[in-house]
């Protein structure tokens, strides 16, 4: 689902402590602007780790061994946010299950994903990168082999959840891990840059990689290719991966930490709920009313907790909050669309897997060629530009996709799939700039966490929205309904983009192009 913001697009590597964050340290080695316009530089960054660790002897090659790792964990998790998708009809077949039942397959690994990720950051910390990067592993590939074997729907889900708690894990302290290993400063910015492109790698990959497995092999193949590779990563972190230091003293955030799972997982439930019944009934009224109680709970206990895993004062709308909301917006749209459409090319054109996983293919791969584009228009816009037009144009490619309808060729359903993935990737630079740019630079790493735990959750609501609105078995009408969901959810992060920046102009804070000043 972008996972979907930092997946892809290099974000994540602005990150330490709080959720997807490199430490301070890192962060003042390697330059904002830098590391957002080399993150996707795939075989020529690797090329240049390579030629940077030549000479170096073991160092060099443990180097190495270590991007290769982290890298193959972050390009697992990204992998497995994409490629259930094309499997949802398979895996509905065979264990008879409806459509509420597939969207939980999948919103049952990003809520728990976008609920730990703040908090996992911290457990890094306290008990090391290292450790907690190397146990996610292992408790990644122990979930895959219960979603390869499962013998029903409800163990299926369990072991989906499993893997959410993993991937958290997994995404912040594979950087933070990544970052301890490789001291020198260079090195690091070319080693962070090529873990940033194994999740490019995924996004691109995941639709067609699908796809083959499950027509050719089987749907639990899908999840059972990832054991090897998460054991060779295992092996080579434990071999390679420096112990990084520790902060004993480092608090947790236990109760703000169920609430926020509770909350999202309520949430997820009543917004399912809803559009099952298609009607308001007592039940979702209390399902809303408990989801408003249980917030305003949250917000109560982070805002009397002395290290909360949330700080509020960041969420003012001049600064972090309606960044975080245009990225919440961003996932509403896109990954809710990318899980609509997965049921629709199957159901309603009678796809093969492979088929829908290549039509899938322009949109990823403009998603990945628009964070280049968008990351060149940094250098003469100023940060809120590529967000409010690249919104914009993927708003239109969606309204563009409903009134088409889903019944035409494979290249006009394709060019509007280019519209959306080119205007969505055009955005992603520009998004992770503006949250790094709303607060200091010592809490980089948190804003880059809330940041891509609002995309998370933005995901989470997409999938249980567009599910409901496509319908199962997928309808025509609900199709194009959910085009026009994703439609309004993408002109709505426009719209708040272009608010920011009226709110912005005229203010230092936000210059233009490459003279922009580093934050001190």
């Amino acid at each position: 689902m972008r996972l979907v913001s930092c997946f892809a697009h290099g974000d994540c590597q602005h990150s330490a402590r709080y959720g997807v964050a490199a430490s301070a340290r890192a962060m003042n080695a390697i330059p904002r602007r830098s590391s957002v316009l080399e993150s996707n530089s795939g075989v020529i960054v690797q090329q240049g780790l390579a030629r940077g660790c030549a000479g170096e002897g073991p160092a060099g090659v443990s180097e190495f061994a270590a991007v290769i790792a982290t890298g193959a964990a972050f390009f697992m998790i990204v992998l497995d946010t994409s490629i259930v998708n094309l499997a949802l009809p398979r895996i509905g077949h065979v264990f008879h299950a409806d459509l509420t039942a597939l969207q939980w397959l999948v919103d049952g690994y990003a809520l728990i994903f976008a609920s730990l990720l703040l908090n996992a950051g911290a457990l890094g910390d306290r008990y090391g990168a290292k450790r907690v990067f190397s146990i996610g592993l292992l408790i990644f590939c122990a979930a895959s082999a219960a979603c390869g074997l499962a013998p029903n729907m409800a163990s299926l889900q369990c072991a989906r959840a499993l893997q959410g708690i993993s991937a958290a894990m997994l995404l912040p302290n594979s950087l933070a891990a990544l970052n301890h290993t490789v001291a020198d400063p260079n090195r690091r910015k070319i080693a962070v840059s090529a873990w940033a492109s194994a999740g490019g790698l995924g996004v691109a990959v995941g639709p067609v990689a699908g796809g083959l497995l499950v027509q050719y092999l089987d749907w639990r193949s899908i999840f059972l290719v990832n054991i090897p590779v998460g054991l060779i990563g295992v092996w080579l972190a434990r071999r390679h991966v420096a112990t990084g230091p520790r902060q004993t003293d480092r608090e947790l955030d236990p109760i703000g930490q169920v609430l926020a799972v509770v909350t999202l997982a309520t949430l997820t439930y009543w917004m399912i709920s809803v559009g099952r019944s298609h009607d308001i009934s007592s039940a979702t009224i209390l399902l809303g009313t408990a989801v408003l109680l249980l917030g305003a709970a949250f917000i109560a206990v982070e805002s009397r907790q002395a290290n909360p895993m949330l700080p509020l004062a960041l969420l003012n709308p001049r600064a972090l909050g309606s960044v975080a909301v245009v990225g919440l917006l961003h996932n509403v749209g896109i990954y809710g669309l990318i899980f609509a459409l997965s049921l629709a090319f199957q159901e309603l054109r009678g796809m093969t897997p492979v088929g829908a996983g290549l039509l899938f293919l322009p949109m990823t791969l403009m998603l990945a060629f628009g964070t280049r584009v968008g990351a060149s228009l940094l250098q003469t816009s100023n940060v809120f530009g590529p967000q409010i037009w690249g919104h914009a144009a993927a708003a239109l490619g969606a309204v563009a996709l409903a009134l088409m309808g889903f019944d035409r060729s494979w290249a006009a359903i394709a060019l509007p799939l280019c519209v959306i993935g080119l205007g969505g990737g055009i955005t992603t630079p520009s998004m992770n700039l503006s949250a790094l740019d709303a607060v200091e630079r010592n809490r980089s790493g948190l804003a880059s966490g809330i940041l891509n735990s609002a995309r998370q959750t933005g995901g989470v609501i997409g999938v249980a929205l567009l599910g409901a609105l496509v319908g199962g078995p997928a309808t025509a009408a609900g199709a194009r309904w959910a085009a026009v969901a994703a439609a309004i959810a993408l002109a709505g992060a426009s719209a708040f983009a272009a608010g920011i920046a009226r709110q912005h102009r005229g203010s230092a804070a936000i210059p233009v192009g490459p003279d922009r000043p580093a934050r001190p």
